[in-house]
């Protein structure tokens, strides 16, 4: 008897620590939006749907769906495809991981009180960890709405993006520095906000001077938000 008690307290505890699978819940759709839990096929999503841990989420053109996943609503833009690599939820907080295959996603992340919230936006060239903060993000191109996010290279340069600020990565692995943007566009206008960033980085110590290199990077850059 003894014995079965001890190994149920160890269990508990090792449950406590890993922490237990979640799942993230359909609240809006427009368009063609789809969802494939693991080792199933394809289905339309639809409101009110709860998509499991491990799944992929994929939109069609001029598609969005939003997602609620514990404290975090994430909006996902048209022609995107997003995989729910881990929604881990315990008693100290939570840990989210999502990973960008393509497209972009917008968003807003609000920490619970007393716990720890752990949100991650993985993409083949980036990661954004996010605690607290409202941003748009397609793998290289970040907007801020609200908080302040480090994006840093992985040669240890790094640039703080504020609110209503905008920051890339260029060719060279460098953080441009961040340039004022109007809020409600995020990353449509993606081309004026290249430039405008490539006109300010300019008069700041000649980070990029080049509009043409600041496109797409091979570089992994980390997201980091104090």
């Amino acid at each position: 008897m003894k014995l079965r008690v001890i190994i149920s307290v160890l269990l508990a505890a090792a449950v406590a620590a890993s922490g237990w699978a979640q799942s993230a819940t359909v609240v809006e759709v427009a368009g063609k939006v789809e969802f494939q839990a693991p080792g199933k096929a394809w289905k339309p999503a639809k409101v009110g749907d709860v998509i499991a841990q491990g799944s992929m989420v994929s939109t069609g053109f001029k598609s969005t769906t939003v997602l609620k996943i514990g404290a975090a609503t994430i909006t996902v833009k048209p022609i995107t495809r997003l995989s729910l690599e881990q929604i881990v939820q315990n008693e100290a907080g939570s840990q989210t991981q999502l990973f960008l295959l393509a497209g972009r996603v917008k968003a807003e992340v609000q920490p619970q009180a007393g716990q720890t919230t752990d949100f991650q936006v993985k993409s083949p060239t980036a990661t954004a960890s996010v605690r607290g903060t409202g941003f748009e993000f397609d793998g290289v191109n970040l907007v801020v709405e609200h908080g302040s996010v480090r994006l840093m290279t992985p040669g240890g340069q790094f640039r703080f993006v504020g609110a209503g600020e905008f920051s890339t990565v260029t060719r060279s692995g460098e953080a441009a520095s961040p340039a004022a943007v109007a809020l409600g566009t995020g990353l449509d206008q993606i081309g004026d906000l290249l430039d405008q960033a490539a006109s300010e980085a300019a008069a700041d110590q000649g980070v990029v001077t080049d509009p043409g290199a600041m496109l797409s990077t091979l570089a992994t850059i980390t997201i980091i938000v104090e």
